[in-house]
Parts: structure tokens; sequence; C-alpha cells
């Protein structure tokens, strides 16, 4: 791995061991993908924090949460991988903001670094939640 530059970005991943939107995504390819966005955006890639499987468990995040002192943000997967409740991702971006850091969802090559982009990101979240209803 290459060593960090100064003023190079550093981001934590994290990555599910259980299924994303019905889908099981090996966690090679996930830290892949992740890999990938940050080499393209230099930015320096620790390793992964892997959710547990069972369901509806966000203790990893909850962790790296508590956590970011030493880096910029944490990069996801993707977007999917946010509680379903809007309650808890609420929490989760007042958390990001208050600490001054930022949330990137490599998959969807979408950034979380300010207020606006939970409309966004909500948008999408609202779109596929009516999108199961049809």
């Amino acid at each position: 791995m290459k060593n960090q530059k100064s003023d190079q970005q550093v981001f934590r991943g994290y990555i599910f061991s259980r299924s994303i939107e019905g889908n099981f995504i090996p966690q090679r390819v996930q830290n892949l993908v992740i890999k990938d966005y940050c080499f393209r955006k230099n930015i320096f890639f620790k390793l992964s924090a892997t959710e547990y499987k069972m369901k509806n468990s966000f203790l990893m995040l909850k962790s790296l949460l508590e956590n970011l002192k030493s880096i910029d943000g944490i990069i996801f997967y993707s977007l999917f991988m946010l509680p379903y409740k809007k309650i808890d991702r609420k929490k989760i971006f007042n958390l990001i903001f208050k600490k001054k850091k930022k949330l990137i969802f490599a998959l969807e090559e979408i950034i979380l670094q300010n207020s606006p982009d939970i409309k966004n990101i909500e948008n999408i979240f609202n779109i596929k939640k009516n999108s199961i209803k049809l």
C-alpha cells in the first residue's frame, strides 16, 4: 500500500457481511469498489470495518462513528447500507456534521458533507421505498 501524503484525506471503509438490497456482495468485491473509488479520488483508504451479519445490526458502524478522530470520514460500499429508518439515518448525519466529517458511498459515488446532501439521499430512499410499493 502506498504511503499517505500529508494533504491526502483519510477514510475508513465500511462493508457488510449480509445482503444489500437483497443481493449478497462478497466482502472482497465491496472492498475492491471502495479501493477503486479511493484510488481515483486520491483518498488514503484504511482497512474496512465489517458489519455483523445479524439483521439490523449497526454495531460496527456505531463504533466507527465514535472513533472519527484520526480520519476524515467513512466510505461505505453503498448508500443502501444505511439504516432503513429515516430517524436512524438522521442521527448518523447529525453526528457526522457535528464532528465535521464526511460520508462517501462508493458504488453510487455520492458524498455527504453538508445539509443539502441529506435531501438528495432521502430522495433516493423515498424513490426506492415507493418503487417497492408498485
